[in-house]
């Protein structure tokens, strides 16, 4: 950790900053950043909740689409089995019905998730980090 002072010794603490720990022959990962300053404890805050959170939603976004995917096929296994495929027949399954409201919800669910997938990384392109891919 390198420390500088601007050369007075009243109040040094306001103007104490401190260099983050990176490859001493990369000066360009290093970046100085004051001690006081609750702005970048946050941003460290924001920037470690995006990647965590990042690679939770595309792996919800994933499941959403798979059991999506398997219970189109229930779907279908049912009206085959029936022989009715018209929703709207007095004799459609209730089952089919209530399988494809399931697939339809969570299809409605992963479109929200892939929203908040690109609000995160764009947030996380915002505050000076690129894309994090799992």
């Amino acid at each position: 950790m390198a420390l500088s002072m601007d050369g007075r010794s009243d109040d040094v603490s306001g103007r104490v900053t401190y260099m983050s720990a990176g490859s001493p022959n990369r000066p360009e990962t290093v970046k100085a950043k004051k001690l006081s300053d609750p702005w970048a404890n946050q941003t460290e805050w924001q920037v470690a909740d995006l990647k965590k959170r990042i690679p939770a939603l595309k792996r919800l976004i994933a499941d959403c689409g798979r059991l999506a995917a398997e219970l189109g096929q229930d779907v279908q296994n049912e009206e085959d089995r029936v022989r009715i495929y018209d929703p709207a027949n007095t004799a459609y399954s209730t089952y089919a019905k209530a399988t494809a409201s399931r697939r339809d919800n969570l299809r409605r669910s992963e479109k929200e998730l892939r929203g908040h997938l690109a609000k995160a990384e764009r947030e996380l392109l915002e505050l000076g980090e690129a894309t994090f891919d799992v």
